[in-house]
């Protein structure tokens, strides 16, 4: 019993977690911090209801505090969670609860219990066995301990401390963020604050109604260094899911909060809310460069050598070739986080599929595709009536641009608009008929998207490519079991001045351009090149002659370096090359070469960032161009 509340609890070791009855009247949970599905042994699903931190005297000479869930049970439960952090044996024969550090106990009954014992995994898991060896992976966790890593995020600031005032709450959302913050403060991850900065608090809504709060770290981020650390894309995981069987998803649990922020840097993070100022001893969302420091502490420190998974910050997807490869993958994997102190979110894993949704596609053992849902909610973009509305559009449908044939051709009208816009011009537009045509080609082509293959080692590279009077298109494929699979599609829209290139000349442009774009694919590998233009094929068995131009020699030379097996297709065999090329549906002339590189400026995110800096020395100036 606790001395201090006068609740009886139940000891159960075969609970994972140590949880709260929901009708015990004064206690209020913290709904938005619930992360948790509970199951009872039966695998019927426990309702959670949020946390609750309580400090219990159970008349051992030492406080015992603890964040329990709140959920549907008849009696509080002090589960495995509780019993191994704080040391607590259970003597069966003696009746009684022991602490380990003072050897102090207390005596309780044995009884039985209608209670079912609450589980944080169900049974019918495939890895539920496996799981059950490392407890601590999906229990609730505190941050006021000492991490088991020594990598912490710094803030190196150039500048005085930036300081606004506080931002008004609807009622609504000042209850939940202040209810927020307090779970926060509890578990370690922010503390009451008498800094000099001060950065705004912003409130981010969930998909269940609930809120995240966190900072608006603009002018902090204006006068933070850049870390220039690579965030992967999955294309860059491809040849490692090739032949793969298996997959798991895991979700790891307030990821960003699992590094530490500097000591000399946490005044930097203060947030000031209506209800006080606050700052983070745990690294927040929102701050400039901590999608670096996460990535990097989880590629040099916790999955090193670990080469056959795949992480984006926090989410992380494991590839094997069989059942048997895939436990041991897992089992290296778990001992990895259990050794880190890294939590997963077992509601958002998926384990041992198939196939898998992860990072908007769709991951199977054939390949990847764009998630149907995701590319419903481009289809269903309404036609824009701002130039900033469209510019959302095409970032949406540029995102899965791997997957759609032509798609220079099918955007060429949309990208007018864009050329002499700046990236938040609210100005009306003026649709044209080519116009529309291209916005619901656009769509249809996403409706279409091909499923991209996984490129193997063992098997030579298929570059088919093609030019037209405007464009050059490209396919990359492997004949993998005697069928062709495509592992990407390339096109790109002619300048003026590339318009006005010899047929000769443009399919070696075409060439050219897709071995760049695909570069990262096929380096090092066996490539065979298809074109439908015969005298092509002989330019890489004979030597230069003085009529060819520098620029021809130039590109010739490039090409050399990944293939000379250059090989002659006719053009009714190169078909998905040749419909990249083609553009039967444009009528005006296209946008000049500085025009589309002036959009590409636009619209590129990371270029977006330089641009919000005030430490570079670049000056940028815009210009509309005729």
């Amino acid at each position: 019993m606790d001395r201090k509340t006068g609740l009886t609890f139940l000891v159960d070791s075969g609970a994972n977690v140590s949880v709260l009855p929901r009708s015990i009247a004064h206690i209020k949970g913290n709904k938005n911090n619930v992360r948790y599905k509970l199951y009872a042994a039966n695998g019927t699903e426990i309702n959670t209801y949020g946390t609750h931190f309580l400090e219990l005297d159970l008349n051992l000479r030492r406080a015992f505090r603890w964040l329990f869930i709140l959920a549907d049970v008849q009696q509080p439960i002090l589960g495995a969670d509780f019993l191994a952090k704080h040391k607590l044996l259970i003597d069966l024969n003696g009746r009684r609860l022991i602490d380990q550090l003072t050897n102090l106990s207390i005596r309780g009954t044995i009884s039985s219990s209608t209670e079912s014992t609450v589980k944080t995994i169900v049974d019918n898991c495939p890895y539920y066995d496996l799981l059950c060896k490392f407890p601590e992976l999906t229990m609730p966790v505190s941050y006021k301990e000492t991490p088991k890593h020594g990598v912490c995020h710094h803030i190196e600031t150039t500048g005085p401390p930036v300081h606004v005032k506080s931002r008004q709450l609807p009622p609504d959302r000042y209850v939940k963020a202040k209810n927020e913050f307090k779970v926060m403060q509890e578990l370690g991850i922010c503390r009451p604050s008498n800094s000099a900065w001060a950065s705004p608090l912003h409130i981010v809504p969930k998909k269940d109604g609930n809120i995240r709060p966190c900072g608006d770290y603009r002018r902090l981020n204006s006068i933070t260094k850049p870390d220039r650390y690579p965030v992967p894309r999955l294309h860059d995981f491809m040849y490692n899911l090739s032949n793969k069987k298996i997959f798991t998803k895991l979700d790891i649990n307030r990821a960003y909060n699992c590094i530490p922020v500097a000591e000399n840097d946490i005044e930097k993070t203060a947030v000031i809310t209506p209800f006080g100022l606050f700052e983070f001893m745990r690294m927040p969302f929102g701050l400039r460069n901590a999608a670096q420091t996460f990535q990097r502490f989880m590629h040099h420190t916790v999955l090193q050598g670990l080469d056959f998974l795949f992480n984006y910050l926090d989410d992380v997807i494991i590839a094997s070739d069989n059942e048997t490869e895939h436990k041991q993958h897992l089992l290296k994997v778990f001992e990895r986080f259990n050794e880190y102190g890294i939590t997963i979110n077992f509601a958002k894993c998926s384990f041992g599929k198939t196939k898998l949704d992860f990072l908007g596609y769709e991951v199977t053992t054939e390949g990847i595709i764009p998630l149907t849902d995701k590319v419903k909610a481009i289809i269903d973009f309404p036609k824009p009536n701002t130039i900033e509305e469209l510019r959302r559009f095409m970032g949406m449908l540029n995102f899965y641009r791997a997957h759609i044939p032509h798609s220079a051709a099918h955007q060429l009208h949309l990208y007018k608009y864009l050329s002499s816009s700046k990236r938040k011009d609210k100005s009306k537009i003026n649709w044209t008929i080519e116009a529309e045509q291209n916005f619901e080609q656009c769509k249809e082509d996403l409706k279409n998207a091909a499923l991209l293959g996984y490129p193997s080692i063992d098997t030579p590279f298929s570059l088919m490519t093609d030019a037209s009077d405007n464009c050059v298109g490209a396919v990359l494929q492997q004949k993998i079991a005697d069928k062709w699979k495509p592992l990407g599609y390339f096109s790109k829209k002619l300048t003026e001045v590339q318009k006005k290139y010899s047929t000769y000349d443009r399919e070696l442009l075409a060439i050219y351009l897709a071995i760049i774009h695909f570069r990262y694919l096929i380096e090092g590998q066996n490539l065979i090149i298809y074109t439908d233009h015969k005298p092509l094929s002989f330019a890489f068995t004979k030597s230069g002659t003085n009529r060819e131009t520098s620029r021809r020699a130039r590109q010739i030379m490039f090409i050399s370096e990944f293939s000379s097996d250059i090989r002659h297709i006719s053009g009714q065999n190169n078909i998905v090359a040749d419909t990249l090329s083609r553009i039967e549906t444009i009528t005006s002339p296209t946008i000049i070469d500085f025009a589309e590189l002036a959009v590409a400026q636009e619209v590129d995110e990371q270029l977006a960032k330089i641009l919000s800096e005030s430490d570079n020395n670049l000056q940028w100036n815009s210009r509309t161009l005729a």
